[in-house]
């Protein structure tokens, strides 16, 4: 079938009349009698029944006018294919970053980078650690920045620095009626939003109250798990619970009246922020100048690097 039957097939099972249709089709309405003859020629079988107000389709015109759908949706799905061909984005080096840190740090370090070698091309690929720890096995990513420090065999681990998960409730009872910090057994008792399963925050927040206190999470008032950051944070906005965060995220809504950063009598919960590779790839020149960019252009005061206080909080 060709693509112009298509197209008729289509526009005669909308048309109200031949008029119409034609009209639609920029042709006369002789020449779409006859087109339409010889469709029907084709495929051996009236497809419509003439009336005195245009046609009607029949059994077979039906299923011809299915068919033709989906030929075109499928049509277009071929157009979309072509057209991604030429939108590939042939890139000379693959960055994976975390969704927090690594998104706040990386895209910014990337344009100082080009400034300084134009001719590099960098695909930065967010993902939580697992997929970036897969990234690094099998090679389809020259390094990435992520939370929670990995100890893993065969990647080499650098750490930049340390940041820390704050506290962060909805502005409304019991939570805005807190004068002081609120204890860990209130804390507990509230209902509360657990935020990327996967991700190294998580995996911070709940070692931070199983090393410290001897319990889960899992086992007090969890009542969400959401899987990006904006819907966390819209979860606590809505009243659901609170939460813990990033500080690189809670300064994205300070300012929002309807959420509000809560105290709790607990140590801090840093984690680490690392650059991560594989020893068992060799690391290009070109990741390895990038590298050394990050190194010495981290934004000033971005990170806690005193190991000390890192240790002994």
């Amino acid at each position: 079938m060709l693509f112009d039957d298509i197209e008729l097939l289509i526009v005669l099972s909308e048309a109200k009349s031949l008029s119409q249709a034609a009209e639609q089709l920029y042709m006369s309405r002789p020449g779409l009698s006859q087109k339409i003859a010889n469709i029907e020629k084709k495929f051996g079988t009236p497809l419509y029944n003439r009336t005195s107000t245009g046609i009607e389709q029949t059994r077979a015109g039906e299923l011809v006018t299915k068919f033709a759908r989906n030929t075109a949706e499928l049509e277009r799905v071929l157009a979309s294919q072509l057209a991604a061909i030429d939108e590939q984005f042939n890139s000379t080096l693959d960055v994976g970053m975390s969704f927090n840190d690594g998104v706040a740090l990386l895209p910014a370090l990337v344009t100082g980078f080009m400034e300084e070698s134009p001719s590099t091309r960098v695909h930065l690929e967010a993902a939580y650690e697992p997929e970036l720890m897969e990234g690094l096995r099998d090679g389809s990513l020259d390094f990435a920045m992520v939370e929670n420090q990995p100890e893993e065999p065969g990647v080499a681990n650098e750490v930049l620095g340390y940041k820390k998960l704050v506290f962060i409730a909805p502005n409304a009872a019991p939570f805005n009626a807190l004068t002081e910090a609120a204890t860990v057994e209130q804390l507990l008792e509230w209902p509360m939003i657990i935020y990327e399963w996967n991700s190294g925050r998580h995996m911070v927040g709940n070692r931070h109250f199983r090393e410290r206190y001897g319990l889960s999470l899992q086992d007090h008032n969890m009542i969400g798990c959401f899987d990006t950051h904006e819907a966390m944070v819209e979860g606590v906005r809505a009243g659901l619970g609170w939460a813990t965060v990033p500080e690189c995220i809670y300064s994205r809504y300070r300012h929002d009246p309807d959420i509000q950063r809560i105290k709790v009598r607990t140590g801090p919960m840093w984690y680490p922020v690392s650059l991560v590779w594989s020893t068992e790839h060799v690391l290009r020149d070109e990741a390895r100048d990038f590298i050394n960019f990050i190194r010495a252009n981290l934004p000033e005061g971005y990170f806690n690097t005193d190991m000390e206080a890192y240790l002994n909080s």
